[in-house]
Parts: C-alpha cells; structure tokens; sequence
C-alpha cells in the first residue's frame, strides 16, 4: 500500500486559502446588515390607552347585562346591574329610622320651647316675690319656693336640650349609614368608566361575582396601534417617524399605513410573538409601536405583519 506525503507548504497555503473565504463570507454578510431597508416584525393590534378590565366593586349576582360585545358606549353608561334587592330593602329600613329620628327631634324641640316658657314664667315670678320679700309686702318662703321652682325647670331645660343633642347625633348616625347603604346599592350598577369599547364579557346572567372579579375587557376610544418587537441586531435601526405598512400576517396584503410613534428606551426579552415553547435563544428585542392610519382596516386583538421601512 502506497503512502502518499503531503507538503507541509502545500498545507499551509490550503488552511490559509480556506480562511480567506471565511472572512470574505462575514464580511459580505456585514455588508449586507449595514444596508438594510426594511424590517419586518409580527405585531399585535391594541388601543393607544390599552385595554383595561371593568372590574366589580362589590360582591352579587348579575341580574342584567346592558350592553352587547363589540358595542361602542359613552362614558357613564350603565353596563351591567347586579341583584340589588337585599340592598334596597336596607336602603328603605334606614329611611324609615331617619323618619323615626326626625320625628323624635320635633318632639324634644317642642319640648324644650315649651320648657324655655316656663322658665322664662319662672324667672318672672322668682324676680317678683324676691323683690315682695325685700319689700317686707311678702314671704321669704313664697321667694323660696319660686326660686325653687324656677331652679328646677332650668334642670329639666338642661336635659332636654342634652336628650334633643343626642337625638341630632342619633340622626346623624343613622343618615350616615342610610349614605353608606345607597352607595353600596350604587355599586351594584357598572358604568363604563369613559367613551370606548366593550370587547367581551367574561360573565353570563345569574353568575355570582366577587369583589374585584374581572367582568369584561373594555377598549377606550382612541387611535389603535400595532405593537411589535425589532430584534436587538437591528435596534437602533428604528426611529420615530418612520413609516409602517401594517399587512395581514404572512401575505403582502397590505391594510393599511402607519408611523412609528414609540421605540422603547430599553432591551428587553421576547414576549408574546415567541410562541415556540422550545424556542430557548437568548436574543432580546426592542418594543415599538406602530400608530395605525386606517384603525377601521384592522380588529383589536388580531396578528399583523408590519414592514417599517427604514
């Protein structure tokens, strides 16, 4: 078997023959980074204000949903109406202890203004035999019993003008939890908390909820946006202002135009566009957002495609 016998020189000028091609291969591909035009990301379609839960304040039932899914509503619109009966039957039972305290007021201040007469009568008179008795044309005991008298009513005056102070704050009390009653019964209605949206309902008819429970998803009026992420190579690339074509995902076909309106400040890790569970690149991205010329072209919540031109 014959041994063949390779030239050191001759293998020298092979290996350097081979690198020369690898560093021709990354520079080309640097070239073709630098030159770059357009880059093309996965976006998500939400409102500019983003979209917020309507939550509920207080525990019930759902009795009544007022407004459809996909149904555009003015700020203070009642949306849903939770089972207030229990809430109202308190309602009328502190009205009627209001009433109940109301009418002990009058009572007392007609008593105390009947006592202040008599005390005034009573002041009279102790005056009258006091100066009858220093006249010597009266008893010192006549004097006596009137300032008896009058010292007595003063006492009766005082209580009931303490009793007439307690039934005020008896009142007070019970107007302040007629207040706290109506407001809970209040909170049985959801209003929409501004001008916008309802995307959809997260409850049915005769659901129990509780408190701080999420009813629905509600977008608020505005422009709508197409959120994405530019991988950090070409990070810097994307700036402010520049134009956007928003395209159904996978396809050329274009929905409509838009302009670049945020880049994020920072780095950060891929989200919701990485939907391969596998996927374990450690690569960061950059978000923008995209503010859409044509909002009727395009569904909140839906997957584009946004080619922003560089």
């Amino acid at each position: 078997m014959q041994t063949k016998y390779i030239s050191p020189l001759l293998l020298a000028l092979a290996l350097s023959a081979c690198g020369g091609k690898e560093e021709k291969k990354v520079s080309i591909e640097k070239y073709k980074v630098d030159k770059i035009d357009q880059i093309v990301g996965v976006a998500r379609i939400e409102p500019a204000a983003k979209i917020s839960p309507i939550g509920a304040e207080i525990a019930g039932k759902v009795i009544e949903i007022h407004v459809e899914e996909g149904q555009f509503v003015k700020k203070g619109t009642l949306l849903v109406s939770l089972d207030q009966s229990l809430d109202q039957a308190q309602v009328q039972q502190s009205i009627a202890k209001v009433q109940t305290r109301q009418q002990r007021i009058k009572s007392l201040e007609a008593k105390v203004a009947a006592i202040e007469l008599k005390v005034n009568l009573a002041d009279i008179e102790r005056q009258r035999d006091r100066n009858l008795a220093e006249s010597k044309a009266g008893t010192q005991k006549a004097a006596f019993d009137s300032e008896s008298i009058y010292s007595n009513l003063k006492a009766e005056l005082a209580i009931a003008k303490a009793d007439l102070a307690e039934a005020n704050a008896a009142l007070a009390e019970v107007e302040s939890e007629r207040n706290y009653t109506q407001k809970l019964l209040d909170k049985k209605n959801i209003y929409a908390p501004t001008d916008g949206m309802i995307l959809n309902w997260d409850i049915k008819i005769g659901q129990a909820v509780a408190i701080g429970s999420k009813l629905a998803d509600f977008a608020p009026e505005g422009d709508l946006m197409a959120i994405t992420e530019v991988d950090e190579l070409f990070a810097m690339k994307v700036k402010k202002g520049q134009r956007v074509l928003i395209n159904v995902q996978g396809t050329y076909e274009m929905l409509s135009t838009g302009t670049v309106i945020y880049c994020a400040p920072f780095l950060s890790k891929k989200s919701i566009f990485n939907d391969r569970a596998d996927n374990l690149e450690d690569r960061r991205v950059r978000e923008v957002r995209v503010r859409i010329n044509r909002p009727e072209a395009v569904l909140i919540g839906s997957r584009v495609e946004c080619v922003i031109n560089l």
